[in-house]
Formats: C-alpha cells, sequence, structure tokens
C-alpha cells in the first residue's frame, strides 16, 4: 500500500513538474522569439552593412534652382567595354527598319548627371529645388551645366532615360557605374536615339552600422528625392518620352515621383509643381526594394499604375539581400524584386494589372542583387529596350 501511494506521489510530482515546464515554456517563448529577431538582425548587419564610411550630412544649397551648376565630379571617366554575356536569352524587341538603319549623328553631351547630395533632403528644410548638374562630352571630360541647359540640348521627340541608383552608393561608385552603364545602354539598341540621366541622391554615409536603421533611412530619403524627381521631369518639355529605371531603393524614388505628378501625396506632402500631365512615362524596375502590394488601391503609390503605359519589373526569385526585405520593418510584405505582382495584386489593380510586366532573370543572376549585375547581362537590357527607347511593344 505503501508503495502505490508512493508511486502515485511520484507520478503527481512529475505531472506538475511537467505543467511546470510547460508554463515556464511558454512563457520563455516570447523572449526566445525577441532573441532569434535581434540574433538575425545583428547577423544580416554584419553581412550586409556598409564597410566604409565616408562623407558627411546634408548641406542646404540656397540660390535660384537654374543657376545652380556646381560640378558633382570634374574627374574624366574612362569608358568602360559591356561583359560578354554567355547566360539565357529573351526574345529581342523587333525595331523598326528605319531605326535599324539610322545613324548616331547627336553631337551634344554623351549624357548627364543630376545630384541632389547638395539638396534638402527633408521637407522641413525644402528650399526650392536646387540640384546640381554635370554633363559628360564626347571627349569623356565632364563640365558644369543646368537644368536649363541641359532642357536647351534635348533633341525635340527623343525619349528621355532617367537612371536612379539604390542606396549605399558612393559619388565615385556611381561616376564609375553611369559610364558603364551608358556603354550597355547604347548598345542594346545602337540605331535608335535616345537622351539619358543618371540621378544621383545621397545614399551613402553617414552609417548606423546597424542595417535595419540605415536601409530605413535610406527609404525614407529614397521616397522624397521623389520631389526632386518630379521637380527635374516638370522642366523637361512633354514632347519628350520618359522612362524611369531605377534600382533597389531608386524604385521607391522613381514610384513617389510619378505618385506625386499623379496628384497623389508621399509621406503627407503633396507637389505643386507642373504636374506634365500628357507626358508619356514607362517604368523599369531593377532589385525593387518596394512592398509587392505598394501599387494596390489604397497603398503608398496606387495612383502610378493609372499614371504610366507600362511597368517592367525585373524578377529575381532569389535575390539575397532582398530576403531579409520584410525584417527592414514591422509588417513589411515581401519585396517586388522577389514575388513581383501576385494574384491578389493583379486582382485588385483590375484593368491597371495589365501593365505591370514580370519578367523573370532569376536564371540569369541567380542570387545577385546590385546593379552592374543588371546591365552586364545584354538579353536584359534589350528586353527593356521598348520600355526605354519607346519602339516595338511594351508589355
Amino acid at each position: 500500500m505503501q508503495d502505490v501511494f508512493g508511486e502515485q506521489l511520484w507520478r503527481d510530482g512529475v505531472c506538475r513538474a511537467c505543467g511546470s515546464l510547460s508554463f515556464m515554456h511558454r512563457s520563455l517563448f516570447p523572449v526566445w522569439l525577441v532573441a532569434r529577431f535581434v540574433w538575425l538582425l545583428l547577423a544580416w548587419s554584419l553581412i550586409f552593412a556598409p564597410r566604409l564610411a565616408v562623407g558627411g550630412g546634408v548641406l542646404i544649397v540656397d540660390g535660384d534652382p537654374r543657376t545652380v551648376t556646381r560640378a558633382v565630379d570634374e574627374r574624366i571617366v574612362q569608358d568602360f567595354p559591356t561583359p560578354a554575356d554567355g547566360g539565357g536569352s529573351f526574345s529581342t524587341p523587333s525595331l523598326p527598319p528605319a531605326a535599324q538603319q539610322q545613324q548616331q549623328v547627336y553631337a551634344g553631351p554623351c549624357y548627364w548627371s543630376v545630384s541632389s547630395r547638395q539638396s534638402s533632403q527633408h521637407p522641413r528644410d525644402w528650399n526650392g529645388c536646387p540640384l546640381d548638374v554635370t554633363q559628360r562630352n564626347q571627349d569623356g571630360n565632364w563640365s558644369r551645366s543646368s537644368i536649363p541647359h541641359l532642357v536647351s540640348q534635348l533633341q525635340p521627340g527623343v525619349p528621355v532615360l532617367i537612371c536612379v541608383h539604390g542606396s549605399f552608393v558612393s559619388v565615385e561608385d556611381n561616376c564609375k557605374e553611369s559610364a558603364e552603364a551608358y556603354n550597355a545602354i547604347r548598345a542594346s539598341a545602337p540605331g535608335c536615339p535616345v537622351h539619358v540621366i543618371f540621378y544621383t541622391w545621397p545614399s551613402d554615409a553617414p552609417y548606423t552600422y546597424i542595417a535595419p536603421v540605415d536601409i530605413a533611412v535610406r527609404g525614407c530619403r529614397s521616397d522624397f528625392n521623389g520631389f526632386h524627381i518630379a521637380w527635374l521631369l516638370s522642366n523637361i518639355p512633354d514632347q519628350h518620352p520618359i522612362c524611369l529605371w531605377g534600382h533597389s531603393h531608386g524604385n521607391r524614388a522613381v514610384m513617389s515621383s510619378v505618385q506625386l505628378l499623379a496628384g497623389g501625396e508621399v509621406e503627407d506632402y503633396c507637389f505643386t509643381g507642373y504636374r506634365s500631365p500628357n507626358k508619356r512615362i514607362r517604368v523599369v524596375m531593377a532589385a525593387a526594394a518596394i512592398d509587392h502590394n505598394w501599387l494596390n488601391p489604397g497603398q503608398r503609390y496606387d495612383r502610378v499604375p493609372g499614371r504610366v503605359e507600362g511597368i517592367l519589373n525585373l524578377q529575381n526569385r532569389k535575390d539575397l539581400p532582398l530576403a531579409f526585405y520584410p525584417l527592414t520593418r514591422p509588417f513589411a510584405h515581401r519585396a517586388m524584386a522577389r514575388t513581383g505582382a501576385t494574384l491578389r495584386d493583379r486582382s485588385k489593380l483590375g484593368a491597371n494589372a495589365a501593365k505591370v510586366a514580370d519578367c523573370d532573370v532569376t536564371d540569369l543572376l541567380g542570387h545577385a542583387h546590385y546593379w552592374p549585375e543588371y546591365y552586364s547581362k545584354p538579353s536584359i537590357m534589350q528586353t527593356a529596350v521598348p520600355y526605354v527607347y519607346y519602339v516595338g511593344r511594351s508589355s
């Protein structure tokens, strides 16, 4: 009898102990989840945070934006050959016979660099839109310019391509990559005319070296640069079709500029300048670091699909840095570059869903994310030809 009673006590003790352990496990679960989240953030910061911190804070420039002509970089940038690509291929858009036979006779600048690195980066500092403009000449030298001078050199009716880089890009890197990208852009359709502008914004230092913080700061800064790009677009005559090509966070600047031109708001601010209602606009997104649902009605860029003629999303399902995109802020969705427009997104977009084209480039890029890995693939550049040059079909 004593043995039976002892066994019963032992069993009750085990049950009570197991209950205590279960209660402790449930109590410690949120702590364990938070610890795991912090560990992931630290690991991500060590892997993806910038390695060098250069530069300083934002400098506010006073004066008439049409007279500000300070140079961004006056060094000579050599031409870089376009890397050979032995990867997969897309179908090359058919070009009109006249465009194939047309020879390059334009004797103006190769391309322009428009910079907001010395301009305001917050609405409270807004003092107009003083942008620095430089042009790269045919001989490879840089010279100072201005927005009115740039506009005066545009050939009537020729499309204008504006490329916007992503985060953590220094002046030196942008200068080098602009030269390489320009060669790749011209090589994709050498018989078709196009004016190229590389828009650069302060996406580099200072850094906190905490990846989510650094990324969040640059995401907001990229959104605000949509005001600068909208102002730039308002100065370009409506007879010039526009292609906006963004990379990574540069897509937020691209989308916010179109959102503003369509009469929408960005961070509760609206654009009061000329909105170019008749200007034709097409968009190309590379490594798009935006939520895949931000084009849907009621979302951040809900007016963009109704304003543009077409959006080409270069989808890379294996983009490694963007795999961590949902960790950049609470309740973030997956990145547009990895998922593309989902079936639910397209259902909400309605008729505008036909304007959003997802082009899967995963086999060509693998885990790659950076801008040079896109423009170094001729097949990708040729796929974007209808959007850049306004020839053939853009869907």
